[in-house]
């Protein structure tokens, strides 16, 4: 699964970095966040809550900071297990400075689900990724933007 997007924020490139690679704040915009480890600069894991259709429960996914080019782009991995399902996720971010304080945040995610996402309608995990992409990016706007 592909999903991909653009956020267009009022907020210097310098400002969006600190934001965004740090796992603590970053971390707290993950909608239902339960618990976030921070290991080293390179790995941290964080435990959600997380419900798509039938399936509910507390999910625990690892991530790894797999290549970085402060300030404009970084690459990550997370594996994630939990509720009979598991995850497997290759996420890439780029900041583009639009000058007069703006940045353009650049991402793209594809995802290999397992277990019982794997057996699930594709519309019915979009909605529930859309909803948890929008929250995310609000809660991130908001906290850049202030």
């Amino acid at each position: 699964m592909h999903i991909e997007g653009i956020q267009h924020l009022d907020a210097p490139v310098k400002k969006t970095w600190d934001f965004v690679s740090d796992p603590e704040k970053i971390g707290n915009c993950l909608p239902g966040l339960e618990r976030l480890e921070v290991k080293d600069s390179e790995n941290f894991v964080v435990t959600v809550k997380v419900g798509i259709s039938f399936i509910r429960g507390s999910f625990k996914f690892s991530f790894r900071l797999l290549d970085q080019t402060p300030p404009l782009y970084s690459r990550l991995e997370a594996t994630g297990k939990g509720a009979g399902v598991s995850v497997k996720l290759h996420t890439t971010m780029q900041l583009v400075d639009l000058g007069d304080n703006a940045t353009q945040l650049n991402w793209k995610a594809d995802a290999e689900l397992g277990g019982l996402l794997a057996e699930l309608s594709p519309s019915l995990i979009q909605n529930s990724i859309d909803k948890f992409t929008k929250e995310f990016f609000d809660c991130l706007k908001r906290q850049v933007e202030s």
